[in-house]
């Protein structure tokens, strides 16, 4: 069975209603990869020890201009910023991340990696600092 990682930025249920602010989920297999620090939309990665990106396969396939396919593999990669609660623990935060994947399979499928309304997630992670979703022009 696919796990599914789950993110909702916003702590009130009223601005709970887009891909900015809300609840966005992905697939793991949509999971690309992570980096300690803040990434832009464009893809520049900046030093912050107290936050880490995690790159995901788009959710939406966008066309890349005129007569292009909509391809969502070869589109720039949807982001989201973590916020994590002690600076410099990045690979700790990883690996709780990582066993959450991993581990307990017949639990939920839905990991809550950080749910602002519940305040419930992964341990050492303590906001939602940007979600990206990236449309190519």
């Amino acid at each position: 069975m696919e796990k599914f990682l789950y993110f909702r930025k916003s702590s009130t249920l009223t601005e709970d209603h887009d891909n900015e602010t809300g609840s966005v989920m992905y697939p793991v297999s949509a999971l690309r990869g992570m980096v300690a620090g803040d990434t832009d939309a464009t893809g520049t990665i900046t030093d912050d020890d107290s936050k880490f990106s995690l790159f995901f396969t788009p959710m939406a396939a966008i066309a890349a201009g005129a007569g292009a396919a909509a391809g969502a593999v070869d589109n720039n990669p949807d982001i989201v910023v973590i916020d994590i609660t002690t600076a410099n623990t990045q690979k700790d935060v990883y690996k709780a991340l990582v066993d959450k994947i991993n581990g307990q399979p017949h639990a939920s499928a839905m990991i809550d990696v950080f749910d602002a309304v519940n305040g419930v997630g992964i341990d050492g992670i303590s906001g939602i600092h940007v979600i990206t979703t990236v449309v190519n022009d």
